[in-house]
């Protein structure tokens, strides 16, 4: 099955774009409880609700690649059985620059069609990757 991936650009510098995962997440995903600056560090999301998911740092390899493993799922859906769908994915971000352009490919390894969140959750990640974060990069203010 394809894992759920995504690309955008911009011309933000590929630092930043670095440090929009690694340091700054809560200002385009949902309040993050802490940064991933090395790794093994633990952040847990908030979306104001009984769920959440808490993340592992696996990769921190700066400026090019961050992986993020799902350690903790508790996703409340009223159409999903099972809340621990998330557990042991990953989120893969993929970073490259050239001439000026900044290009940020993620792939969330896990989140396949074949699990029964996966269209809720695509949508979600086409809302905050493909909208949120890129007008984050771009120095739009976030209107998530």
């Amino acid at each position: 099955m394809n894992n759920y991936t995504a690309t955008i650009t911009t011309s933000t510098s590929i630092e930043k774009a670095y440090l929009a995962i690694t340091e700054r997440m809560s200002d385009w995903w949902t309040p993050m409880s802490a940064q991933f600056l090395k790794l093994g560090d633990k952040a847990k999301t908030n979306f104001g609700g009984k769920s959440y998911w808490v993340f592992e740092a696996k990769t921190l390899n700066t400026p090019q690649l961050i992986e993020l493993t799902c350690c903790e799922s508790n996703m409340i859906w009223e159409d999903l059985k099972n809340p621990h769908e998330w557990l042991d994915t990953t989120l893969r971000f993929d970073f490259s620059e050239e001439n000026g352009v900044t290009t940020l490919n993620f792939t969330h390894i896990g989140l396949t069609q074949d699990i029964a969140c996966y269209s809720v959750c695509k949508e979600g990640w086409d809302h905050y990757f493909l909208g949120s974060l890129k007008e984050y990069l771009n120095g739009q203010p976030n209107t998530y």
